[in-house]
C-alpha cells in the first residue's frame, strides 16, 4: 500500500474504530466524562446519540478501555430480537448457564448475578448498540431495569438521532426519564476536521502540512461536512491515488477526481459493480498514445487473437487436470465440497496450512441480493451492526464465490451468516478443532492470543488470507482441541477477555 511510499507506520485512515485514533472534540471529552462518571457512580441509565460516522464506535471502545476492573461490559449489537434473545445474550457473554427459557426467569437469573456483583462492589455495563433498532416492546420491557433493587447494572444506549424520537412515544415515558445522562456528537468544525487529520498523521510519523496542499485540505474539510467517517475515505483514497501517480504531496485536483469518484458519474451508473472497486478501477487517467488508425486496429486485431489463445489453452488445461482428481480425497477433504482446489498428489503429503477444507457448522441469518454500489462493508454494516475485518472474512467464508474482497456484483446473491460460537469453530477431518478468533491486517495481532495465560498450552497459528489481488489479511488460529466442550469452554474465555472481534472484542492491533 501507500504506508511506506509516504512514510508511515501504518495506515492512518482506516474505517475500522480504533481508540488509538480517537479524536477528542469537546463534544466527544464531555460524553466519555460524563459516562465514565456515570458508572462510577452508578446512576441511571445513559445515551449517546449521533450521526453515522460521527465516532459513536470509536468513543465507546475508548470507553471500554477506560473502565476499571470492577466494571464488567456486555456488548450487545443484534437489536432486532425479543427481549428474552437480549436477556440470553447478556447471560452468554458473561458466561451463566440460561436455566429457563422463561423472560421472567431470564430477568431474574440477571438479577441475582448482578446482587453478586453489587455485594463485591462491581458493576454491569450493558451497552446496547444501534439503539434505534430495538422494537418497541424491547424498549418498553426494559423499563423493568429502573424498578430493580440491584443497583449494579447500568445500561447505555447507543445509536442515531432517531432513538431520541422513539423514546418520546406513547408507553416508554419512564424509561425515558430513567436516562439521566444523554449525550449527542456533533459534526466537527472545519478547523476541528484540520486538526483531526493532522492528529491522524501525527500518529503515523507525518503532519498534514507534509501531505497534503492547503486548498486540498480545504475542500476535504468542506465536503466532508464534519462526519469523520467521510474525511477518512476521502483521505485514504486520496493517498491511493496520490501513491500510483508517485505524487508525495496530495494536491487540489486529486481530492476532486476522490469526490467525483465517490459521488458516481455516469460511467459507474453503468457499471455493476461496487463503489469502493469503481475507486480503484478509475483512480489514475488512461492517456493512449497517438498511433495511426491502422495502427490502432492492427494492435486490437492481435490482443483479440492473444485473448482467444489463452481462453483456448486454460479450458484445454482446466479439463486435464480435473481428470487426475482423486474423488475420495475430494470426499475426505472436505464433506461440504468447499474446495475446488485438486489435493496433493501424495497421500503422504502434508497438509496445507489452510481451514478452506474444514468444516464450520453455521445458520442464515438472510440471504440478500446486492444493490447497486453496495459493498461487503455496509452489509456487515446493516446485518451485524458494526464492521471489522473478521465479520468481513466470516462473510468471504460463507460465500466462496466472491473472491475479491473489493467486489461483489449487483443482483449477486450474499450469504449472511449468524454469528455463533459454531461459525467460529474449525473442524479438521481428524476430529479436532480450531478456533477462527480473529482476523487482522498485520501478523502481529497473534501476540494478544500468545501472551493470553489462559490459551498458554495452546498453538496459535497465524495463517495468512488473500482477499483481493493485492491485499492479503491474517487469520489468527488456535487449537487443537479434542472435544466440542473444550473449543466451547475456550470461546467463553476468549469473550469474557473481549479477544474475540466477532462478538465485539477489539484488541488493539489493526
Amino acid at each position: 500500500m501507500y504506508n511506506e511510499f509516504y512514510g508511515f507506520s501504518e495506515k492512518p485512515f482506516e474505517l475500522t474504530p480504533n481508540p488509538r485514533f480517537l479524536y477528542l472534540t469537546r463534544s466527544h471529552r464531555e460524553s466519555l466524562a460524563s459516562m465514565i462518571h456515570e458508572i462510577k457512580n452508578r446512576k441511571g441509565f445513559m445515551s449517546l446519540t449521533g450521526e453515522v460516522g460521527t465516532g459513536k464506535t470509536t468513543l465507546i471502545y475508548s470507553l471500554l478501555n477506560s473502565l476499571t476492573e470492577n466494571v464488567k461490559a456486555v456488548f450487545i449489537f443484534h437489536t432486532t430480537i425479543t427481549f428474552a434473545d437480549l436477556l440470553k445474550t447478556i447471560l452468554g457473554q458473561l458466561n451463566l448457564t440460561v436455566v429457563k427459557e422463561n423472560r421472567m426467569d431470564l430477568l431474574n437469573q440477571l438479577v441475582r448475578y448482578s446482587v453478586g456483583l453489587e455485594n463485591r462492589g462491581e458493576t454491569l455495563l450493558i451497552i446496547i448498540d444501534e439503539a434505534q433498532n430495538l422494537p418497541q416492546k424491547v424498549m418498553e420491557e426494559l423499563q423493568m431495569f429502573s424498578d430493580l433493587k440491584s443497583k449494579a447494572i447500568r445500561i447505555l444506549f447507543v445509536g442515531h438521532p432517531e432513538f431520541e424520537d422513539k423514546l418520546n412515544t406513547e408507553g416508554l415515558a419512564r424509561l425515558r426519564k430513567s436516562i439521566e445522562i444523554r449525550r449527542q456528537l456533533k459534526g466537527l468544525s472545519e478547523e476541528e476536521s484540520k486538526e483531526y487529520i493532522d492528529h491522524r498523521l501525527r500518529l503515523v510519523g507525518s503532519r498534514s502540512s507534509e501531505i497534503f496542499f492547503p486548498k486540498a485540505l480545504a475542500l476535504i474539510c468542506s465536503y466532508a461536512r464534519g462526519v469523520p467517517r467521510v474525511i477518512n475515505t476521502l483521505c485514504d483514497n486520496a493517498l491511493l491515488i496520490g501513491h500510483g501517480l508517485s505524487q508525495k504531496k496530495i494536491d487540489l485536483d486529486i481530492v476532486r477526481q476522490v469526490i467525483k469518484n465517490m459521488e458516481g458519474p455516469g460511467l459507474q451508473e453503468k457499471m455493476p459493480f461496487s463503489a469502493t472497486v469503481l475507486k480503484k478501477f478509475r483512480a489514475l487517467p488512461l492517456r493512449l498514445p497517438s498511433f495511426p488508425k491502422r495502427t490502432y486496429l492492427m494492435i486490437v486485431a492481435f490482443l483479440l487473437c492473444l485473448g482467444a489463445v489463452i481462453l483456448l489453452a486454460h479450458r484445454y488445461l482446466d479439463q486435464k487436470s480435473a481428470k487426475t482428481w482423486d474423488i475420495k480425497s475430494l470426499k475426505a477433504r472436505d464433506v461440504s465440497a468447499e474446495s475446488s482446489s485438486p489435493p496433493a498428489a501424495s497421500p503422504s503429503a502434508p497438509r496445507p496450512a489452510s481451514t478452506s477444507a474444514m468444516r464450520r457448522e453455521y445458520g442464515l441469518k438472510a440471504t440478500v441480493a446486492v444493490r447497486k454500489g453496495q459493498t461487503l462493508s455496509q452489509l456487515s454494516k446493516e446485518h451485524y451492526g458494526t464492521v471489522n475485518l473478521t465479520l468481513i472474512d466470516l462473510l468471504l467464508e460463507v460465500n466462496r464465490s466472491v473472491t475479491n474482497v473489493n467486489l461483489i456484483i449487483v443482483d449477486q446473491e450474499i450469504q449472511i451468516p449468524q454469528i455463533t460460537e459454531g461459525l467460529l469453530i474449525i473442524q479438521s477431518p481428524d476430529h479436532t478443532y480450531k478456533i477462527h478468533a480473529g482476523t487482522f491486517e498485520a501478523p502481529d495481532a497473534a501476540k494478544f492470543y500468545r501472551d493470553e495465560p489462559t490459551l498458554k498450552d495452546e498453538k496459535v497459528e497465524i495463517l495468512p488470507r488473500k482477499v483481493s489481488p493485492g491485499e492479503t489479511w491474517f487469520r489468527v488460529i488456535i487449537g487443537d482441541f479434542d472435544s466440542k466442550e473444550e473449543v466451547l469452554k475456550a470461546i467463553a474465555l476468549l469473550k469474557e477477555k473481549r479477544l474475540l472481534p466477532a462478538f465485539g472484542g477489539l484488541p488493539n492491533v489493526r
